[in-house]
């Protein structure tokens, strides 16, 4: 299993204004970076490969800013999530126990049921579904003509705008629009305690999305968060 294994949520109101400024004024606004003594080493030994980056950094650092290097980084996910760490700019995580491999099934599957009930839009399952796709086949935790109907959805729009192709693999971003409607499934279905399965499936260890402790995280987390434009990741790390 993995050694990072996670959800993150971010609200772009305030990440976005400091992705749109320029390195000195960054630095001065957000201090220190952890295990990188500076900004220029974090961008050297971190996240910048190619040679000519590298060899440019002091440049950079004088004329770009942040979002426009992280663009151009290497490795942009990891590039997004060390600003968040370092900086303060996540809203709030929850670290899913090494060797929990049932958590995202059961999150689908109860988003399923509640979809087959009427208790949850197709929008919403799909959004639930996406921040799962890299741990989840819908087919095997879903009645057929609901995972059917989750297949049949467009891909998601990319987490960050212009970043289609920053998570990493084993990794599922979202963006503002599915994250409002994950956060949402979360919130209801821990408050009225959802059943992890529809009528007619297999049951699951636990009758409610209750028994699911990576859940339970998340609806803690998020109670009282009030998130203008939010976003969530989950990954891991091999």
């Amino acid at each position: 299993m993995s050694n990072t294994h996670e959800y993150v949520i971010f609200d772009r109101d305030k990440l976005d204004p400091a992705l749109a400024l320029r390195w000195p004024a960054f630095e001065k606004a957000y201090p220190g970076w952890g295990q990188w003594a500076s900004a220029k080493e974090f961008l050297v030994e971190w996240a910048l490969d190619d040679q000519s980056q590298i060899d440019s950094v002091d440049e950079i650092l004088a004329r770009k800013t942040v979002r426009a290097t992280l663009a151009m980084s290497d490795d942009p996910f990891h590039f997004l999530r060390t600003v968040l760490d370092s900086k303060g700019l996540s809203a709030c995580g929850v670290d899913i126990e090494k060797g929990n491999y049932d958590y995202g099934d059961d999150i689908v599957s109860c988003a399923g049921a509640a979809f087959a009930r009427g208790a949850l839009s197709l929008a919403s399952l799909t959004a639930v579904c996406h921040l799962h796709a890299s741990c989840v086949d819908p087919a095997g935790v879903l009645l057929p003509d609901v995972a059917s109907a989750v297949q049949a959805q467009p891909e998601p729009p990319p987490m960050l705008p212009g970043l289609s192709d920053m998570m990493p693999e084993g990794g599922d971003g979202i963006g503002v629009s599915q994250a409002r409607r994950t956060i949402d499934f979360f919130l209801r279905a821990w408050r009225e305690r959802w059943p992890l399965q529809a009528e007619g499936q297999t049951p699951r260890n636990g009758e409610s999305i209750r028994s699911c402790a990576v859940a339970g995280g998340l609806a803690q987390a998020l109670r009282k968060r009030h998130l203008s434009k939010p976003c969530i990741f989950r990954w891991y790390e091999c």
